[in-house]
């Protein structure tokens, strides 16, 4: 098999883009305004790409001259959830293990050397942002107007900043492939073209919006495809959900020959599901779950 993880949500809690904007004075906020829009396009407009927020962020993090040194930073602080070590060393001995992320290059390989996970096994977003730090821009209107939007007005706001601000800011913008939705399946097909397999080989674990169409790709074509502590934007999309504190029985799970079985049997810490009813109540089982190993990050799309 090839088991193809989500890096944030399933492997570590930390939203490593908004840790990084809480580096910025009220960043914390402002991150989860643009987080709010990038979720309203995610859902209006067909061809956007869900986690586009850490492409969007990039003005704000240039203006206040974040580097890579920091990303790294923030990035050693973030917790590793418990399990995973143990979860990635028995997977590894039968199957091929990779990291499908939208997080930026400097964090994904820092928690992939932690977990035994090389950075030629992961799939991110590139984010070379020590090349742009020589421009200047000063948002501070900008900032404190967003700290006041309410939500109705924040696809307006956003729409308007974006396209205003200045026209290398916004080419560095455009040009930041943030893997995240179609671009996390077109990862799943260079891995399967680089080990000769076919998608009924995959195992694919995921959380969030910028996951479910990786899971309902591998789902549509006969692989496996798992939600850990998801939210109302993946469960949907994916065959089987497990919430709970500990990575550890996900990797018995996978390694289970009958997985509906494995299910009714399970009496151990957490909960598995089949996705096939019950959504509603899977979801606030998930919520739980997520809530109580993500905080406010699991409230982010």
């Amino acid at each position: 098999m090839i088991v193809c993880f989500d890096l944030e949500g399933p492997i570590s809690p930390q939203d490593n883009a908004y840790e990084l904007m809480k580096l910025i004075p009220n960043g914390g906020e402002i991150f989860s305004k643009i987080s709010k829009y990038d979720d309203i396009l995610a859902l209006k407009k067909k061809d956007y790409e869900a986690g586009y927020t850490l492409a969007l962020i990039l003005p704000f993090l240039i203006s206040h001259k974040i580097n890579e040194d920091d990303i790294k930073r923030v990035s050693e602080k973030a917790k590793i959830n418990e399990g995973v070590k143990e979860l990635v060393s028995i997977l590894k001995k039968k199957h091929k293990f990779y990291i499908i992320s939208t997080s930026y290059e400097q964090h994904a390989y820092s928690i992939g050397k932690r977990i035994g996970v090389p950075k030629e096994d992961i799939y991110c977003t590139k984010f070379p942002i020590n090349d742009y730090l020589h421009y200047d821009i000063d948002l501070q209107e900008a900032e404190k107007e967003i700290l006041n939007l309410k939500d109705h007005n924040i696809e307006e706001f956003f729409n308007n900043f974006y396209e205003k601000i200045d026209k290398d800011i916004k080419k560095i913008i455009e040009n930041t492939k943030v893997i995240g939705g179609k671009y996390k399946t077109e990862a799943i097909y260079k891995i399967l073209e680089r080990e000769n397999e076919n998608i009924k080989s995959v195992v694919a674990v995921g959380d969030s919006i910028t996951d479910f169409k990786m899971l309902k790709a591998v789902k549509e074509k006969g692989g496996i495809s798992i939600v850990f502590n998801g939210n109302e934007y993946a469960i949907p999309y994916a065959e089987f959900a497990f919430a709970g504190t500990n990575l550890l029985p996900l990797a018995y799970f996978i390694e289970s020959k009958n997985k509906k079985e494995f299910i009714k049997k399970w009496n151990g810490e957490g909960y598995f599901h089949h996705v096939n009813k019950d959504i509603e109540k899977i979801i606030l089982i998930h919520k739980k779950y997520r809530n109580i190993m993500r905080g406010k990050a699991g409230e982010l799309g």
